[in-house]
């Protein structure tokens, strides 16, 4: 096999923690190579959509909030290394009953690492998000460092890092199988074989297919974006957060963001979602395109708290989750290969960690371990 053939690393799927993963190896002088079978950035996996949240008080677990401080760190690298503004904190408004998860894990999360949430009564709700209404039996709180990421422009933005330092990437190539070779790890594609020292798989929604000997649970679940015309004054970015909330007769979180400026490249409307499993879907089939009834459910959800929404949506697209069975991340080394390592199982609300999954995979490409604290997200077979 000849040297171009050759590689330190190969980083399989390269997506949001692949991207990131490429640039952290490149960045620190490994000689690594990129494998996806489109362009990244690409609406084919889970990292379309023009925005993703991000938020330090994490209702899910306070085990993931050093992770999110390094995000955070990380992403203000990455912006000041590209000159590409990525990160806005424009804050997020919670809503909920009292015992909401969404309020009772914020809090735990606040309150165990020292993180500013602001209680909101009426007349602070409607200053930081004018178009929304809070029901009677509803409490709001506020994390002001909150806010989201611009998603495709960070995958470029990462991609684009990795180039300069070296990273080789070769688009419209799949990863088809791999096999110990030695100290390392023989990788095909449907187009070439490789010789890498270590291998980084990070397929996203392909990850049920090529890591099923692991046993991880693992579903593919098609989701839905909407963009909804503005109401009127008082949404756009500068005069609204973004908010999340959650209903006691409904599964998951109700999400949406401030109408974005031309310039952020994000497409014109309100951008507004259901955060909670949607249907089996395969990565390789045709998605079954946003239906008027699905945006009409959406809105009835959200009706108590976005009254003045109307009208058909103006814009709508389907991503894709992969969710494990606890939802939670799962990154890990192979239990039989070593020099095999992987992320998976991001169930929707992973990409703010990108920036730090990234360089949690290629400490354990290049070290076998990390030395930051993601032992709660090892393989749980």
């Amino acid at each position: 096999m000849s040297d171009s053939r050759h590689f330190d690393v190969v980083v399989a799927g390269v997506g949001a923690m692949g991207s990131a993963a490429l640039d952290h190896l490149a960045g620190r002088g490994a000689r690594v190579l990129g494998l996806d079978p489109y362009e990244p950035p690409h609406g084919h996996g889970s990292s379309g959509g023009d925005t993703r949240l991000i938020r330090k008080a994490y209702y899910e677990h306070p085990d993931y909030v050093p992770l999110l401080e390094r995000a955070y760190a990380n992403w203000e690298a990455l912006e000041a290394d590209t000159g590409q503004a990525l990160l806005h904190r424009c804050g997020i408004v919670y809503l909920g009953h009292s015992d909401a998860e969404l309020l009772t894990g914020s809090m735990r999360s606040a309150g165990e690492h020292d993180l500013v949430l602001e209680p909101l009564d009426d007349a602070a709700l409607a200053e930081r998000c004018p178009g929304l209404r809070r029901p009677p039996d509803y409490l709001s709180l506020f994390e002001p460092e909150a806010g989201f990421l611009l998603c495709e422009r960070a995958v470029a933005a990462q991609v684009r890092r990795a180039r300069s330092r070296g990273a080789t990437l070769r688009s419209g190539e799949r990863l088809t199988g791999w096999r110990p070779d030695g100290a390392g790890v023989e990788v095909s594609s449907d187009r070439a074989r490789y010789r890498a020292g270590a291998l980084v798989l990070t397929l996203g929604s392909w990850s049920p297919r090529l890591l099923a000997s692991l046993g991880i649970e693992l579903e593919v679940t098609r989701q839905l974006l909407f963009w909804a015309s503005s109401p009127g004054p008082g949404f756009a970015l500068g005069e609204s957060a973004c908010w999340a909330l959650q209903r006691p007769d409904q599964p998951g979180l109700f999400y949406g963001f401030p109408e974005l400026p031309a310039e952020l490249g994000a497409r014109p409307g309100l951008k507004i979602a259901h955060h909670c499993a949607g249907e089996s879907a395969d990565p390789d089939a045709p998605r079954r395109a946003p239906q008027p009834a699905e945006f009409t459910a959406l809105r009835a959800a959200l009706a108590p708290f976005l009254p003045s929404l109307e009208g058909p949506p103006r814009d709508a697209q389907v991503c894709l989750y992969t969710n494990s069975g606890d939802g939670h991340f799962v990154v890990d080394v192979h239990p039989e290969h070593p020099r095999v390592v992987f992320g998976c199982g991001f169930s929707g609300h992973g990409f703010k960690f990108a920036s730090v999954v990234g360089e949690v995979l290629a400490d354990l490409a290049l070290e076998g371990a990390s030395p930051l604290p993601v032992g709660f997200l090892r393989r749980r077979p």
